[in-house]
């Protein structure tokens, strides 16, 4: 009954990994310097790729594109959880907070930039460092310290 039960479920995991081995994989488009919005049509079963700006230079400033698009989505409240995009091949996702990137749609997804305030910055770009205080500050000097005697030679207290 066991050996059945393994064989039933093992078939199983086969069909299921050769099915998903024939899900078509989305590309990003390879355009040179245009910054693309993935829409997902109902009932389509592609998502399409919307040209945002083109001459874009670099895949942070089309991060802002998207970021300004969402930012507009989100007014108009058609915004959903992830507004995603694509630059060069790559894709990017951006949220209310962070623009994340990928090689592949489906693939690890790496923060490229986070809000801070009004603006888009490199993660780690902004350090906020403590405020010190003015009063002075007593440090006491150990008394074990060596010192020097008459002829310059260092020597340890107790000797």
């Amino acid at each position: 009954m066991r050996v059945v039960k393994a064989l039933v479920l093992g078939s199983l995991g086969v069909t299921a990994l050769a099915l998903t081995g024939c899900e078509k994989e989305v590309k990003a488009p390879v355009a040179d310097d245009v910054c693309y919005f993935i829409g997902h049509p109902p009932g389509a079963k592609e998502p399409k790729f919307n040209p945002v700006a083109r001459n874009v230079p670099s895949i942070e400033k089309c991060a802002v594109e998207l970021f300004t698009v969402r930012t507009n989505m989100r007014v108009t409240g058609t915004a959903g959880p992830i507004t995603e995009g694509a630059y060069n091949g790559s894709f990017l996702f951006v949220n209310n907070t962070t623009v994340e990137m990928a090689p592949k749609y489906e693939g690890i997804r790496m923060t490229l930039l986070v809000k801070a305030g009004n603006k888009l910055v490199q993660p780690g770009a902004i350090v906020v460092e403590e405020p010190r205080g003015n009063e002075p500050h007593t440090v006491e000097v150990p008394k074990d310290l060596p010192q020097k005697n008459a002829e310059g030679e260092v020597v340890t207290p107790g000797q």
